[in-house]
């Protein structure tokens, strides 16, 4: 096209809008920009929309007839004598009325879109606000009712105290939520900062290093199922323990 090559006219149309009126829409069928050039030198100008295209063509690119147009654009024709008169007054009352409302209405509809652009930019905003801090609330609301719960309801290991079953911890836990679910990570790691640790034997995993405090009548319902179990799982992890501590030995 016009000498240049496919790239070369590509990067011609690589714009977003004509060259003269700024228009985004090109007024062709295929959306794409015509390339101008000027048809004595051949010289490729640059992509311009329909209409502007047009009024070149239609001007011949004459200079002096664009010049004159912009003059003739720019004159008081208010003042010419076939714009005088009552009923000639009336009519461009009337237009400007008319146009005074076309450009209202566009600029309410213009305020409509960017209202409604705005309440979709606000709800994205709040969900991405409810993504962050949810889980933040979340966190802080486990930690709170961890810190309570330990408050009450543990404390650090005696030489007689037996191992915790983990199931357990969970069910005092659940009792005292009102069967809300135990945040076990959150749990297990302000138990770990306690000093406790968990153990893991053929029965079940075990917390040691911490104690639960039960109240007189919950003891008195479960201290022999709890003895029993808690003996249990003390001598399956003490086994371990040993186990564990001769392999660092003949390691």
């Amino acid at each position: 096209m016009y000498g240049l090559t496919l790239e070369q006219v590509r990067e011609v149309r690589r714009v977003n809008a004509c060259m003269i009126c700024k228009s985004t829409e090109s007024g062709f069928e295929s959306g794409i920009f015509a390339v101008d050039h000027c048809h004595d030198s051949g010289i490729v100008r640059g992509a311009l929309c329909q209409p502007c295209n047009l009024m070149l063509g239609n001007a011949r690119d004459n200079i002096d007839v664009l010049l004159a147009a912009v003059k003739y654009l720019a004159k008081d024709h208010l003042a010419e004598s076939w714009n005088q008169g009552p009923k000639r007054d009336q009519v461009l009352q009337e237009r400007r009325e008319a146009s005074l409302t076309d450009r209202l209405e566009r600029a309410n509809m213009a305020l409509s879109a960017s209202q409604g652009r705005v309440r979709e930019l606000e709800a994205i905003l709040a969900a991405v606000d409810e993504e962050i801090t949810t889980p933040a609330r979340r966190r802080a609301r486990d930690a709170d009712a961890v810190g309570s719960f330990i408050a009450s309801h543990i404390s650090l290991a005696t030489p007689d105290s037996l191992p915790v079953p983990a199931s357990e911890l969970r069910k005092v836990w659940s009792a005292w939520a009102g069967g809300a679910q135990c945040p076990v990570s959150s749990l297990a790691d302000a138990l770990y900062k306690l000093g406790g640790a968990q153990r893991k034997t053929s029965t079940g995993r075990y917390w040691v290093g911490i104690a639960l405090r039960t109240s007189e009548a919950g003891a008195e319902a479960e201290c022999t199922a709890l003895e029993v179990r808690g003996r249990r799982a003390a001598g399956e992890v003490q086994a371990t323990l040993t186990v564990a501590e001769q392999s660092e030995v003949h390691g």
